[in-house]
């Protein structure tokens, strides 16, 4: 699957070189446009025992290169670069391995396998709250597709986006996790079986320089058979200036 998106990239931008004239330094500046996004994930497939929160915002910026495949410059094939930020908040722990600190692996899970535990409500006589936990994955995107504008400036873009992962990571913030009574700030750097890849199809509607967009992953974020195969469909406002 992979290979043949890489495969689908290439083929995409070879179509798209054929379609371009020797731009000038002027049309090369008006074919660039930037823009970021601001949205919200909803996790699918999430273990039943895990209450994510209402709202987990995101953020992604991302530049463009339109390549005009009409004359009058309303169809447009674009492909370009972005960082994109997801964030799972969620009540839970993420463990990996044989043993979190609490109890053995939950049924059905392999030793080797990541997964969510839900912290007791009390350990070594104190009392565990959990105030804040996230998982947080931040990746390099390659976004491609089509984009139509009208004449009355209203725009409508279907593309794909591939992307590899930058950066995972996880935060807690609550009692100690081991029962001393104390609260803690902790951040765990070196996650296992997360999915180096992602992808999915994405759409947008707007009108001049803003507008609603949707991405469904459609890969899930931990590796297959080594993690909760869970996945966000992100929502949310798009907004290009430049």
């Amino acid at each position: 699957m992979k290979r043949n998106i890489f495969l689908l990239i290439t083929l995409l931008a070879v179509v798209a070189t054929s379609f371009a004239q020797k731009p000038s330094a002027e049309s090369i500046r008006k074919r660039l446009s930037l823009g970021f996004g601001l949205f919200t994930d909803i996790w699918v497939k999430v273990p039943d025992s895990i209450d994510p929160r209402a709202i987990r915002q995101g953020v992604d910026v991302a530049i463009r290169y339109n390549f005009p495949m009409d004359k009058k410059g309303h169809l447009n094939f674009f492909i370009g670069g972005g960082i994109g930020a997801h964030n799972f908040y969620n009540n839970a722990l993420l463990g990996t391995g044989k043993y979190n600190i609490y109890e053995k692996l939950p049924a059905g899970v392999d030793a080797n396998e990541s997964y969510f535990y839900n912290a007791p409500a009390k350990f070594n006589g104190q009392n565990i709250e959990v105030k804040k936990s996230k998982l947080s994955i931040t990746y390099f995107d390659v976004p491609f597709g089509f984009q139509y504008k009208s004449i009355k400036k209203v725009h409508t873009t279907l593309g794909f986006k591939v992307g590899w992962s930058m950066n995972a990571h996880t935060k807690y913030k609550g009692s100690d996790l081991e029962g001393s009574g104390y609260e803690v700030k902790e951040k765990s750097l070196k996650l296992r079986n997360i999915d180096n890849f992602h992808y999915g199809p994405f759409f947008e509607f707007g009108y001049k320089w803003i507008g609603a967009s949707v991405f469904y992953q459609l890969s899930s974020v931990f590796e297959k058979d080594l993690g909760p195969q869970i996945r966000p469909i992100s929502v949310g406002l798009v907004f290009r200036p430049f």
